[in-house]
């Protein structure tokens, strides 16, 4: 590399962290704490770690183990509790941890894209503010959730992992044990980090370097094997009706799998390849005729392949990892886009290299300029969608009116008297802003992943929570909990108190 290439390099990576840190503070907004529970959920956890209360969730009563989680995100949270202790005020400050971490994430992907994919400077750039500039990273970087710490660390160790187990010259002990305790440390800011350990084990592995696969293997087991030791002792440490919204992954999905069986399977994996189509929405082409659609997911396949093609002999690890994380998107019950999201730079990049090696001159002349006017008409319909979408920040509307509910419902919590507890759909948000400890009504199921949630579930549902803790009051905010409560109300467990103006309602307890 010349001087004027080095000086291009450098000042394309300053440009590339200075933009991403723009966009951050786009992404920052002023919707409080708790409206997804999962973002409430880690704030709670980190002021129980801070305060050394433990890994415990301090909002439920007896300060149950939290399963739920891992916690990685939680850890990087505490010590901000400690800077910064006066809740609401330090709502803004926890914001910032996202808004520092998205230029990390933007250069950690220049990075992969240089090294990995052999992108120039400028191409490097575009991929890397391509994905942080995507719409739903800036949402998801918006809220307090663990994807924007998830993705820096994940293309942070994928710059290197291909160096470490793909090396000719033997890695010392050192290297692959800390190696291993990386992924680990993946793993414990997302749980489907754990992908990453068998495409790295798959390298040595199919090289017979077993030394090599043992040592990760050991390394990654330092922090893997003392969190699911904690999180199978304490599996059944909250009732069975706030299991999908505070207990552990495992007896939640099992028991789906036990109830549904080989349907519930084929029903999970329909409507996750059916969610695979979301990011058709970033290319302006969401209500577009099927068969553009499918001309389009053809071209989009057909050049990632190409690019995986490219990079697979300086990127084995990184697509490895997409098949063990493609099979848990798939049979996971759970909308994929959370899962898809944080591998969007990767789809990109290989979109990218796809371009770049199909449009080279070794190519003919027919393929050559038809992936370069693939790739431009996509790269048009990308930025022209985006260009539209930005200034109105529409992905914010929906949060914004559950805030709205969530306020409400703590300000009506908070007017109750104290020595009672409260259940209620929006108890992260009661907990947080009402300062009291708080149920929640209805857990995610698997189930409804596959179909809507009967009125009978639903009561069972809130029938279970009222068996289980016994709650004075419940307080309702949305569709599907009144509907439970109406039947709980004609059964005469429940009994309408009231209704503020926002439309949240009351309920005493009536007890058997």
């Amino acid at each position: 590399m010349n001087d004027t290439s080095r000086v291009l390099d450098r000042r394309t990576a300053m440009a590339t962290v200075a933009l991403a840190l723009l966009l951050g503070v786009f992404a920052m907004n002023d919707v409080p704490m708790g409206v997804f529970q999962d973002d409430g959920h880690y704030l709670i956890l980190a002021r129980a770690l801070a305060l050394g209360d433990g890994y415990h969730y301090v909002n439920l009563p007896g300060a149950p183990a939290a399963t739920h989680f891992p916690p990685g995100y939680p850890l990087l949270l505490a010590p901000l509790w400690w800077i910064a202790p006066r809740f609401p005020a330090n709502v803004a400050f926890f914001k910032l941890v996202n808004v520092v971490l998205l230029p990390v994430v933007a250069i950690a992907i220049r990075a992969v894209a240089r090294r990995r994919g052999r992108l120039g400077p400028l191409a490097a750039s575009a991929v890397a503010l391509a994905s942080v500039a995507s719409v739903p990273v800036l949402f998801l970087n918006g809220l307090l959730f663990s994807e924007t710490a998830f993705m820096a660390a994940l293309f942070g160790l994928l710059l290197v992992l291909d160096d470490v187990v793909a090396d000719d010259a033997a890695p010392t002990v050192r290297t692959l044990i800390l190696t291993g305790v990386a992924i680990g440390a993946v793993t414990m800011l997302r749980t489907v980090g754990v992908a990453l350990l068998p495409a790295a084990l798959a390298v040595p592995l199919m090289r017979r370097r077993w030394r090599d696969a043992a040592l990760l293997l050991v390394g990654a087991l330092l922090l893997l094997a003392p969190w699911q030791t904690w999180a199978s002792a304490h599996a059944r440490a909250v009732p069975d009706a706030i299991v999908g919204a505070y207990g552990g992954y495992g007896p939640w999905l099992a028991a789906a799998w036990r109830g549904g069986g080989l349907a519930f399977m084929a029903g999970v994996l329909a409507e996750n390849l059916r969610g695979l189509l979301i990011p058709l929405t970033l290319f302006g082409l969401a209500q577009a005729p099927a068969l553009v659609k499918g001309l389009v997911v053809a071209a989009l396949v057909a050049l990632a392949a190409a690019g995986a093609h490219a990079l697979w002999p300086r990127a084995r690890v990184m697509l490895l990892f997409l098949i063990p994380y493609g099979a848990l998107l798939l049979a996971w019950p759970f909308p994929p886009d959370r899962f898809l999201w944080p591998l969007w730079p990767i789809a990109i990049l290989l979109v990218t290299a796809g371009v770049v090696a199909l449009g080279a001159p070794s190519s003919s002349t027919r393929v050559r300029y038809a992936a370069r006017a693939v790739g431009a008409v996509l790269a048009t319909l990308f930025v022209v969608w985006h260009a539209r979408t930005w200034p109105g920040r529409s992905w914010e509307s929906g949060e914004r009116s559950m805030a709205h509910m969530g306020l409400a419902a703590a300000s009506v919590a908070a007017n109750l008297p104290r020595e009672g507890l409260v259940a209620s759909d929006q108890d992260a948000m009661v907990h947080l802003y009402a300062a009291r400890p708080a149920v929640p009504l209805l857990a995610l199921t698997a189930e409804q992943h596959v179909r809507p949630r009967t009125d009978e579930e639903l009561a069972g549902q809130v029938q279970g929570v009222l068996d289980a803790y016994r709650p004075r009051w419940v307080i309702v905010a949305q569709q599907e909990s009144l509907r439970a409560a109406s039947i709980l109300v004609n059964r005469g467990r429940l009994k309408l108190l009231g209704a503020d103006t926002s439309g949240v309602i009351v309920y005493d307890v009536v007890r058997p």
